[in-house]
């Protein structure tokens, strides 16, 4: 985060060590074991096989193991960028087939947060609630990306006073891209209750407190544009100057 004193939400793939391990390829076994890989292919049941050096084959079925990762597959790749063209049909068109190839090799949160705020942001709260439900079933490493995902439903469904009481504990997270997107759905809370004025000085903490670089950019992008747009359409003079931020 930056600093007060020196020159502010969508798509939360949070940069932890999380991102390390899915560059890798492992199964957690029902003891706890972690077994690594070569490929991993699974079924429609979530049985899997799994190739151990490219020669020995090991088989476990569906309720053997704790969750398979492999590496982040070109698809989901190519989703992260309909998302960030903000191509929300074609994503919601081509989302279905990815989560069912991927929702037993560790992506299924990924998929399912991406597929999510494209319903959202074409107005289908109800389909967003329903595959964040759908997702919770299979198994995930952590609860980041579903986190972003509930949140986000909470609020297209007006439930304004339970999505907030979360983003507070999120605005204080270590996490520089959780606390702005925490920041940036207080605004997105803001602007639905009607207080713009309220919503603008949410998206300027994103614009003001954090550098455009990484994973961040996206979001403060979005805030900053958010900002303008109202302060804009409230005739305040000072849009110019927001916009005018890199």
């Amino acid at each position: 985060m930056k600093k007060l004193l020196t020159p502010f939400l969508f798509c939360l793939l949070a940069a932890t060590c999380l991102f390390a391990q899915k560059q890798e390829c492992y199964v957690i076994t029902a003891a706890g074991q972690r077994q690594k890989a070569v490929s991993i292919k699974a079924d429609a049941q979530g049985n899997l096989t799994v190739s151990v050096d490219g020669k020995m084959k090991v088989p476990f079925k569906a309720g053997a193991y704790k969750i398979a990762v492999i590496p982040k597959p070109k698809e989901i790749a190519d989703l992260e960028k309909l998302a960030n063209d903000e191509k929300y049909e074609e994503l919601i068109t081509a989302a279905p087939a990815v989560f069912d190839a991927y929702k037993y090799l560790g992506w299924a949160d990924a998929v399912a947060a991406l597929q999510c705020e494209a319903y959202l942001a074409t107005g289908k709260p109800e389909k967003a609630n329903e595959t964040y439900q759908l997702a919770l079933k299979f198994p995930r490493e952590n609860n980041v990306r579903l986190q972003r995902v509930q949140l986000l439903d909470l609020v297209g469904r007006k439930q304004y006073d339970a999505a907030e009481a979360e983003a507070k504990k999120l605005i204080l997270s270590k996490d520089d891209a959780l606390a702005a997107f925490a920041f940036n759905l207080r605004g997105q809370i803001r602007e639905a209750q009607g207080q713009k004025k309220e919503a603008v000085l949410e998206y300027l903490k994103t614009v003001l407190l954090f550098e455009g670089k990484g994973k961040i950019r996206r979001d403060r992008e979005m805030a900053r544009q958010k900002a303008v747009a109202l302060m804009k359409e409230l005739n305040d003079p000072r849009a110019a100057k927001i916009e005018a931020l890199k």
